[in-house]
């Protein structure tokens, strides 16, 4: 290969749209961005803004595109609405395969405001069975809140089946679809999700340090801001905004991370989701099918339709980071490996100690890569 080949798109996406590319580059290119006055921002990027709001709107199909808060990212949006909900003595479920995005959040409200959590068991494939939800509710039970899809195990967790049972004794609802939102259709009505966390950089194929949440009909009402600042609006008054989306976003918006996320949007609507999640299933089975005649370990489930285009592995008698070092310097093949800020989802696949090596594919993504990279992996297991 002339180019290194970069599989590491659970990380976050590479080779962005090229339409996204120039879209970027002549809005810096003319200073869109500038501004005398924040209460007076030129109607371009006001616009802007409001339109990205309305294509995420459409594609989540939240209620109202005022409802899309935009952060930074979605660990950024987990914690203001965790944070923003959870008082003393209030009660969590969440799974035994999240990321630290959701873990560490609550770990620490745990730790500073009482609250308690149970985590669901995912077995070692990271399968869920929504049955033991009603066992563990309380009357204290606030929250739920889960991955869409675990970053190291790929297993796709039955979310509106969780999520039905958890509405029933009204409970709160959180999705984080990291690794889901640009190659998952998701419907916030359809899945009865209350609050979905999203973050840019990954299949959504925008800019690192944008992301955001999106809320269901009167959900705001139920959230305490988090942070604080200035808005732009209702500048008299000490108190943050109560109306949306000002109650959530204090300080200046990344309007470069919005512009490349409407753009790739877009291209993603365009392409139709059918269509990318068929090629990145595709690459995955390819992955996978050959992966039977190696000496590795394959992590989650092994069905392409029951995954995201994760696969993670282990091999004996070579570390995981030795074997991702490798790939890289002998062959320049770019993996993720260790624990992959998800030590839950290690724990329950019994990788803890080991850690694993992650391939993650994307729309850009080719075959002929896949094959380089499963040539490199035999080069460097099967080599006497």
């Amino acid at each position: 290969m002339e180019q290194p080949v970069y599989l590491n798109h659970a990380a976050t996406s590479n080779h962005k749209f090229e339409e996204t590319i120039k879209e970027l580059c002549q809005y810096l290119a003319t200073n869109n961005n500038l501004s005398n006055n924040r209460s007076f921002q030129n109607i371009g990027e006001l616009e802007l803004i409001f339109n990205t709001r309305q294509a995420l709107a459409n594609f989540f199909h939240a209620p109202d595109p005022g409802h899309i808060i935009f952060t930074a990212n979605a660990t950024t949006s987990l914690n203001i609405v965790l944070n923003g909900i959870l008082k003393s003595g209030d009660h969590v479920l969440t799974t035994s395969v999240e990321h630290n995005a959701v873990a560490r959040p609550l770990y620490l409200l745990e730790t500073k405001q009482h609250i308690s959590v149970t985590h669901l068991t995912c077995d070692q494939n990271g399968q869920l069975d929504p049955k033991q939800i009603e066992s563990l509710i309380r009357p204290e039970t606030k929250i739920m809140v889960m991955t869409h899809a675990s970053n190291v195990l790929s297993t796709i967790l039955p979310v509106k089946e969780c999520f039905k049972l958890a509405k029933a004794h009204g409970i709160i609802t959180i999705l984080d679809s990291a690794q889901t939102a640009g190659f998952l259709p998701i419907d916030m009505e359809e899945m009865l999700i209350d609050v979905l966390v999203f973050t840019g950089h990954k299949s959504l194929m925008g800019l690192s340090g944008i992301g955001g949440f999106a809320l269901a009909q009167d959900l705001e009402t139920l959230i305490d801001p988090w942070m604080s600042g200035g808005t732009g609006s209702a500048s008299l008054s000490l108190a943050q905004p109560k109306f949306l989306p000002d109650k959530f976003e204090p300080g200046t918006l990344n309007t470069l991370g919005i512009l490349s996320l409407k753009s790739s949007l877009g291209k993603i609507v365009e392409l139709g989701l059918d269509k990318i999640a068929a090629h990145e299933r595709a690459l995955t089975a390819r992955f996978l099918t050959s992966l039977d005649s190696l000496p590795v370990t394959i992590l989650g489930s092994v069905d392409p339709m029951q995954k995201v285009p994760v696969v993670s592995i282990t091999a004996p008698h070579i570390d995981a980071g030795d074997l991702s070092q490798r790939l890289f310097e002998q062959h320049q093949v770019i993996t993720r490996s260790g624990l992959h800020c998800s030590p839950l989802a290690h724990q329950t696949a019994g990788t803890i100690n080991s850690g694993a090596v992650r391939f993650s594919f994307g729309w850009n993504t080719t075959k002929d890569e896949i094959d380089y990279a499963l040539e490199a992996l035999k080069q460097i297991l099967l080599k006497p």
